[in-house]
């Protein structure tokens, strides 16, 4: 009896292990087959190096390791699918980027040209980051299929800006996608990486002294290629990388030093900050350091400068060719957030993302991927740890941020409700002319300018620069583009970039001591317009602008004060000596939104049934001012060259203010109020 169980215990023991031994022959079998269909390509044997960064850290880390790694990524998914509760915002962008991912495969969005990068880098970034996540083939499908044409393309543009955004995406696809691309697949990668990215910008000795997005994007985003391709080309990875970590580390130190603003304006601040952000984010994740990029004085604290470019009404501060009405999406911010452990500087996109049933993130167009949406998946990755949740995010509590460096600027902010109640003050110094002192091209005549938003009315703006690709075209059929920018380059014939169409003083007298002027009320494009001091105190707030230098030729000196009084009316107070030799014609001028009427004592202006005056008044009685308007074109007689087909008439805008002669040797203060 007891036999015979225990043969019937063995029995069924002999059974399970049996079963056991099949299933986990068969595991074993199928597991052996994903095995033998991997097959990597060899690896470069040359021994790893020791340089800026230890490179050994690259072959260990595997794939993926770009902005994430394997448990970087599962750790993303558990907080997007179980624990999407407790991550609500995390949630959202990344819904938005699986909706982004969802629609470029059901239109099967293609391209024909790298010309058309920012829909590559859209579509691999968009579908890469939609497959890590969800595991839909569908998204592999349309990125493997994406790649494999970009790396027929006979060149990825290396005298643009192709290259860096192309070289990006396409590491960046390799890295995430790696155990998913056939041999073939990965091999074509690699080569067109080196051969079309890689290799052309080792070459390219000169964007490491452009201090402008060109830098960021550029040396970034191949950068992030040759990381990803380390194992199977070493040494030009190694050339690459450490060649354009000097190059970024310099450019960084002139576009953020001392303080954070940047030259090139907000759409700018956020195209070329993006790559320097995943940039950063990449060097740090595998290498545990950037080489002290990201402790370059003023380059954490930009996150600040970005939050107080935001207007009151979904506008922004606008001056260079950054230049915008409606604010745009600020990616980078939530990264600088995260950075800075700070929801401060996410409050104006936390707001945007979930403003009403239908958040203005929601539905991001993809038939506008040359916008920042291309880069979302990217830095919502990088994010990923960022605890966005457990405390407030609340507006600054500061009303004034100031930055110095290429283009000084200071920014006062009364309320952050986004209503008629909010004011915004933004001032401007800097140089006109930024390709010879910091070899960018997007520099105004803009220096005293200022933009004043109340009431829910922008009363002083700044106009945006024309259509870059009929302007540039239009521009060189006259001289080449290093001459642009030059004291009698055409781009200051063209009335939007002029100081004739900015909210700052003119002034028609010229010594000839500043040679080739295209006009007489041309600023010097070499003069620097310092702040020279940063109004904050109860019930003033604004800055100082020494506007002598951009005058040069013009006036003896020239200081501008533009303030905020009680938080309600803009004074503006310009003390101008004139030349010993010459009368001193002067414009004071402000570029509105707003309809006026000119009067014997003021001028007043209109808009959506708000009401401001603008009076001035004169230090000196034998110096009154006669207030005027001009229509917002330069007057054809005082073009140099006929006009060309760049400059579109500017409408539902006037140019409001006054005029006034300073005699030679006299020094005379203006009180200019907008009440």
């Amino acid at each position: 009896m007891i036999k015979r169980r225990i043969n019937r215990i063995l029995s069924r023991q002999m059974i399970l292990v049996l079963l056991f031994s099949i299933f986990n022959f068969s595991v074993s079998a199928r597991n052996s087959e994903i095995l033998v269909s991997f097959v990597e390509e060899p690896d470069d044997p040359a021994p790893d190096v020791v340089r800026t960064f230890d490179y050994s850290c690259l072959a260990k880390a595997g794939h993926p390791r770009l902005l994430a790694d394997a448990d970087g990524f599962e750790s993303l998914k558990r907080k997007v699918t179980k624990g999407r509760s407790k991550n609500p915002t995390l949630y959202r962008l990344h819904k938005e980027v699986i909706s982004r991912a969802t629609r470029i495969v059901a239109s099967d969005r293609s391209f024909s040209s790298s010309d058309r990068y920012y829909v590559i880098v859209d579509n691999l970034l968009s579908c890469s980051y939609a497959y890590r996540l969800t595991g839909q083939e569908k998204f592999l499908n349309k990125a493997r299929s994406d790649m494999a044409k970009v790396c027929t393309f006979q060149s990825w543009k290396p005298g643009g800006l192709a290259i860096g955004e192309i070289s990006f995406a396409m590491g960046i696809a390799y890295d995430w996608l790696y155990h998913d691309l056939s041999l073939e697949e990965r091999t074509a990668a690699h080569k067109a990486m080196v051969d079309k990215g890689i290799r052309p910008m080792t070459k390219n000795n000169r964007l490491a002294d452009i201090a402008g997005n060109w830098n960021q994007i550029n040396l970034g985003g191949v950068s992030v290629a040759s990381m990803a391709i380390y194992e199977k080309d070493k040494a030009i990875a190694v050339q690459q990388i450490e060649k354009a970590v000097a190059g970024n580390r310099k450019g960084v130190e002139a576009i953020y030093s001392p303080s954070g603003s940047y030259a090139e304006g907000l759409g700018y601040w956020e195209y070329g900050g993006t790559y320097q952000a995943c940039f950063l984010s990449c060097l740090e994740g595998v290498f545990g350091h950037t080489a002290g990029i990201a402790e370059v004085p003023g380059f954490m604290e930009s996150g600040g400068y970005a939050l107080f470019m935001h207007g009151t009404k979904n506008t922004s501060f606008s001056y260079s060719d950054g230049g915008a009405y409606v604010d745009p999406f600020l990616l980078t911010s939530w990264w600088f957030a995260a950075r800075n452990d700070d929801p401060t500087l996410i409050y104006c996109e936390r707001r945007r993302l979930y403003d009403g049933d239908d958040p203005s993130y929601k539905y991001t167009p993809i038939d506008e991927p040359e916008q920042p949406y291309r880069m979302l998946a990217p830095i919502v990755v990088a994010i990923r740890d960022f605890d966005m949740e457990s405390r407030p995010v609340n507006p600054p509590v500061r009303e004034v941020w100031s930055g110095q460096g290429e283009m000084p600027v200071v920014m006062v902010r009364k309320g952050w409700k986004f209503d008629d109640t909010d004011v915004y003050l933004g001032i401007k110094g800097g140089y006109a002319d930024t390709w010879e002192k910091s070899l960018t091209s997007h520099g105004h005549m803009d220096a005293g300018s200022f933009v004043f938003e109340s009431d829910g009315v922008r009363w002083s703006d700044d106009i945006m620069r024309p259509p870059y690709g009929r302007w540039y075209e239009s521009m060189r059929k006259v001289e080449s583009p290093r001459k642009y920018t030059t004291q009698s380059g055409v781009m200051w014939d063209t009335f939007r970039i002029s100081n004739l169409c900015h909210s700052t003083i003119v002034s028609y007298a010229n010594d000839g001591s500043v040679e080739g002027k295209l006009h007489s009320t041309d600023y010097d494009v070499d003069g620097f317009a310092s702040i020279d001091h940063v109004i904050d105190s109860a019930g003033r707030q604004g800055a100082v602008v020494n506007m002598t230098d951009p005058m040069k030729g013009q006036v003896k000196s020239a200081r501008r004060t533009v303030e905020l009084v009680d938080g309600t009316d803009l004074v503006v107070t310009d003390e101008v000596a004139a030349l010993d030799n010459i009368d001193c014609p002067l414009e004071w001028r402000m570029l509105s939104m707003s309809s006026s009427i000119l009067s014997s004592d003021c001028v007043t202006l209109t808009k959506d049934d708000k009401i401001r005056t603008l009076t001035a008044s004169s230090s000196d009685q034998s110096v009154p001012v006669r207030y005027a308007s001009w229509d917002p074109v330069r007057p054809y007689k005082d073009s140099w060259r006929t006009y060309l087909d760049y400059d579109d008439n500017i409408r539902d805008r006037t140019i409001v203010g006054w005029t006034a002669i300073v005699p030679a040797g006299k020094t005379v203060r203006f009180i200019t109020v907008l009440k």
